[in-house]
Parts: C-alpha cells; sequence; structure tokens
C-alpha cells in the first residue's frame, strides 16, 4: 500500500459530487494525499464501491475522513455554539451515529482517523457540557478503537490548555489531534504556533489554512482567506512541524466558495508551502 512522505503536500476534498468527480478535480494539482469529506448527503453504505471503484490503480492516498453534520452553522460565534459538534444534546446521538457510519465507511479504505469538530469545550471543567462531551469522545474513540482508528479533533475553538486538560481528562490513546492554525486564528484562540507545541504530541496531521482575526465587538469569526495572505507564520508553523519531528502531509484547506477562485487559491498555496518547506530545511 503506497503511504504518505513526511510533509507531503494534501488536500481536502469534498465528496460532493460522485468519487471520479472529485479525484478528477484534485488531480489537476498532482497531489496524491487526500483528507476526503464526508458531506451528510453521502450514503455511507451505497459509496463505497463507487469509490473502490474510482480508486482502483489511481495514485491517490486518502489520509483521514472528515466529518460534517446537518445544521452546522458557522456565522457567528453564537451560531457555532449552539450548532457546531456535539454541544447541542438535540443534535448528540444522531451525530455520534453518523460519525460511526463514517468511521465505518473509512475503514473499508484503511483510513486510520476519522476527524470531526466537537465544537466548544468549555474552559470551565465544573461545566456540565464538559463532561458531556468528555463522554462523546470517549463513546467514539471507543467505537473507532474497534477498527484501530484514531478519533481525531479539529483544534480552533478552545485554547491548546483547555485542550490539553480535556485530552488527559478524556484518557483514551487513540484520541487526536488534526491541528488547524487558521482556526486559532479565527477564533481568537491562541497563537498558532505556540499552541502546536504545546499539544504536539496528540498531533497526527495538519491543515495548512490561513485566517484574519475576527473584528472585536461583532461576535463574528475571523475571516479564512488563500494561503500566505493571512496572520499564520508559515515558515515558522514549518519549522515547529519539523522540530516536532512531524512525518503527516502538509493538507490544504481552502473554503473559498467560488470554485475558481478556490482553484486558483490552491495552485497558489502549493507553490508557496513549497517555498516555505525549501526555505526551513
Amino acid at each position: 500500500m503506497a503511504t504518505v512522505e513526511p510533509m507531503e503536500i494534501g488536500l481536502v476534498v469534498w465528496a460532493e459530487k460522485t468519487a471520479e468527480e472529485t479525484l478528477k478535480y484534485v488531480s489537476q494539482f498532482g497531489l496524491r494525499a487526500i483528507q476526503l469529506g464526508i458531506p451528510p448527503s453521502v450514503d455511507c453504505i451505497a459509496a463505497v464501491q463507487e469509490w473502490k471503484a474510482a480508486l482502483s490503480n489511481s495514485p491517490f492516498i486518502l489520509t483521514s475522513a472528515v466529518c460534517c453534520y446537518t445544521g452546522e452553522d458557522y456565522s457567528s460565534y453564537q451560531q457555532v455554539h449552539e450548532s457546531v459538534g456535539f454541544t447541542n444534546a438535540k443534535y448528540r446521538s444522531e451525530r455520534i451515529a453518523r460519525t460511526i457510519e463514517i468511521a465505518n465507511f473509512a475503514h473499508e479504505f484503511g483510513i486510520t482517523a476519522v476527524s470531526c469538530h466537537i465544537g466548544f469545550i468549555p474552559d470551565d471543567s465544573a461545566d456540565p457540557l464538559y463532561k458531556e462531551l468528555i463522554d462523546v469522545a470517549q463513546t467514539l474513540c471507543d467505537a473507532m478503537a474497534k477498527n484501530r482508528q484514531n478519533f481525531v479533533l479539529e483544534t480552533g475553538h478552545e485554547s491548546a490548555a483547555v485542550l490539553l486538560k480535556f485530552f488527559a481528562d478524556v484518557d483514551r490513546k487513540n484520541l487526536k489531534i488534526n491541528f488547524d492554525p487558521a482556526n486559532m486564528i479565527l477564533y481568537g484562540s491562541g497563537d498558532p504556533v505556540e499552541a502546536l507545541r504545546e499539544v504536539q504530541q496528540h498531533v497526527i496531521s495538519v491543515h495548512c489554512k490561513d485566517g484574519r482575526s475576527p473584528i472585536p465587538g461583532t461576535g463574528k469569526l475571523g475571516n479564512e482567506c488563500r494561503l500566505g495572505d493571512g496572520e499564520v507564520n508559515f515558515p515558522d508553523f514549518i519549522r515547529q512541524l519539523r522540530k516536532m519531528n512531524y512525518v503527516g502531509p502538509l493538507t490544504i484547506e481552502r473554503e473559498e466558495p467560488n470554485l475558481d477562485q478556490r482553484t486558483a487559491d490552491i495552485h497558489t498555496a502549493i507553490e508557496r508551502l513549497q517555498e516555505w518547506k525549501a526555505q526551513t530545511l
């Protein structure tokens, strides 16, 4: 089985079209490593054979499966609190079931990492929601352990200190981190490079995404932007990855809704990552 080279550039792509169309889109970038996003519209059982056929005799490597859920809304801090991940009890059971469905889909392809946003983890461990999210994480870790998979949390909503305490309290070896430096900026939750250093022992994957800080008093998140145009210091970010002997891919995530602009921005991101990697050798 083909494996990803350390610091190989990859891409997040969502399975919003057929498997063949999705892989055709990725092929224009000359990349192999894919984090495959699974939208709520995908029937995981029905999609297995389609994706196996599309991937047969192809160069692509699926490094992880990424979950998102019906009803999630990132338009403001309040909407994130109410709708994203597992913080709202009314969504919890159906999203746990959906995450396990995606994990079983991923297992069919030998994918050992299944990631999501768990939602805002409270700073105060006495908050009842804190214990509820521990229960969610333990449930999903235990379910994925049966497939020898990691349950992977994407960073951004909370500080490194809160995340470290949460990991200690969950106490599961297969709970891991997909580190997204832009999210630290977008949510105002800390310096990305310093946070990466603090949580490094749990990091198995990263997003290469950039962003700008939120405007105080608006209640809105910061803005995601083209890689290199925001506030993440990517040369320092890559230096820190090298210091911690990171061996996973550098996975580009670009959330620009306009397809032509997103495609152009991904090409730019590839060029810039190649330059930064060369500068930090």
